[in-house]
């Protein structure tokens, strides 16, 4: 049986171009239809509604979220919700629900609506083609998730995907897998780290991981230096002069000294794609490959 969501709620997430609801609290909604966030109707009566609301999604969705565990993240008819109780953490609670595509998108489709261009179209299919590592970049709501949805979208491979919860739209022979929290005891946790190393096991023509944050950073990186061609992953980055120490960042948090992150990381990643928000729109404004040094990206498209 399907999930109901309060009518009020519900009629917000079915607003046409909507990508982004967040409220914080009962009294205070906003919404992203694409020209970024703007106060909007307030879909509960009080915090205490709002509370219960969450409780029971939690419940309903098989994610732990308790006075325990205060924080979650869940998926809800093709919507992320990232829910924060406000147990010790905030005053009051704090939903932020994010949309993905309920259908599989190609690069074509991303032409279409502006995100690339033909020239960088014709540029990424090749890449693909030649088996290239890639690294998607941007800040929040860049589309990270969705240009790496396309590229996946033009293989017929198997190709795992790794992720902390499951927001990419892959299609037979790719399979996803995703990170799980402990439970009340404590026991059963899974994560990205160990989900990479177990995905070189399941025979992958290509691994991804969206989006890295952490020590599985390190293992991807071994992976693409033992010979895994084709790897991509997402990650936070405003800008591409940001990227660089964002790399290495992930290379210290994954155990390596400084120089050896340098040396892997050139080593690994063929080429950057960073995205930015320009004039409200997601666009790819820069294609960059890393140097050897790891201080500046050469921009090559």
């Amino acid at each position: 049986m399907e999930l109901q969501l309060p009518k009020p709620l519900a009629e917000l997430m079915a607003r046409p171009g909507l990508t982004d609801l967040t409220l914080n609290g009962h009294a205070h909604t906003y919404i992203d239809v694409g020209e970024g966030l703007h106060r909007t109707s307030n879909p509960f009566e009080s915090e205490r509604e709002l509370f219960e609301f969450l409780i029971e999604l939690g419940f309903q969705t098989g994610s732990r979220i308790d006075m325990s565990k205060p924080i979650s993240d869940f998926m809800v008819q093709g919507f992320r919700f990232h829910a924060v109780l406000g147990q010790g953490v905030s005053s009051k609670p704090l939903v932020s629900i994010r949309r993905h595509p309920h259908a599989v998108i190609r690069l074509e489709h991303l032409v279409e609506v502006g995100m690339l261009s033909h020239l960088q179209h014709e540029f990424l299919e090749a890449a693909l083609m030649q088996r290239q590592n890639i690294v998607v970049a941007g800040a929040t709501s860049s589309g990270k998730t969705t240009l790496l949805g396309a590229l996946i979208a033009e293989l017929d491979e198997r190709v795992i995907c790794i992720e902390q919860i499951p927001e990419l739209m892959v299609s037979e022979p790719a399979v996803s897998l995703h990170e799980r929290s402990a439970n009340q005891e404590g026991a059963g946790a899974i994560s990205m780290q160990q989900l990479v190393i177990e995905a070189l096991r399941m025979r992958p023509d290509r691994i991804v991981v969206g989006e890295v944050r952490g020590s599985e950073f390190g293992v991807l990186l071994q992976a693409m230096n033992n010979g895994h061609t084709g790897t991509m992953a997402t990650l936070h980055s405003k800008s591409l002069a940001d990227l660089p120490n964002r790399l290495i960042l992930l290379g210290l948090l994954s155990g390596f000294d400084r120089e050896l992150t340098v040396q892997m990381v050139s080593q690994s990643f063929d080429l950057v794609l960073q995205l930015q928000r320009v004039a409200g729109l997601r666009k790819l404004t820069h294609i960059g490959r890393l140097t050897a040094e790891l201080s500046v990206i050469e921009v090559v498209l």
